[in-house]
């Protein structure tokens, strides 16, 4: 099987989508949330076990939805990168996606900081790369 060579995006521009995706995921959230607001009469429900979770699902499909639909989401597209499978360059398995979410989310861009990949793309097995 042939290997096939990206090109790396580079440690900038990576953080810049990360600031980008955020972005995007908090007006997401801030929407899905504002039906739950009305309901509880302005109460506060961010102790909640089950809001918390319901903000987990959102932020999980959310990234599962672009990455296998389109292999970008909306702040990769405005940088004209995308993410691959490193094993065959084609498209991305869900555990792939569930990987690549949950090391994001305990921190896996610190790795950016001392090597060229960051955590979830080295446990994942995928890659950013330019468009």
């Amino acid at each position: 099987m042939k290997k096939i060579n990206y090109i790396n995006i580079g440690f900038t521009k990576n953080i810049i989508i990360c600031i980008y995706d955020l972005l995007l995921l908090f007006s997401t959230l801030f929407f899905f949330t504002l039906p739950l607001m009305v309901f509880s009469n302005g109460e506060g429900i961010g102790q909640n076990i089950f809001y918390q979770l319901y903000l987990l699902s959102i932020i999980i499909t959310y990234y599962l939805w672009f990455w296998m639909k389109h292999n970008q989401t909306l702040g990769m597209k405005s940088w004209k990168s995308y993410i691959v499978n490193k094993d065959n360059g084609k498209e991305l398995l869900i555990s792939q996606c569930l990987i690549r979410i949950f090391i994001a989310l305990i921190g896996g861009h610190l790795f950016l900081l001392f090597y060229k990949e960051s955590l979830q793309d080295i446990l994942s097995k995928t890659k950013l790369v330019k468009l």
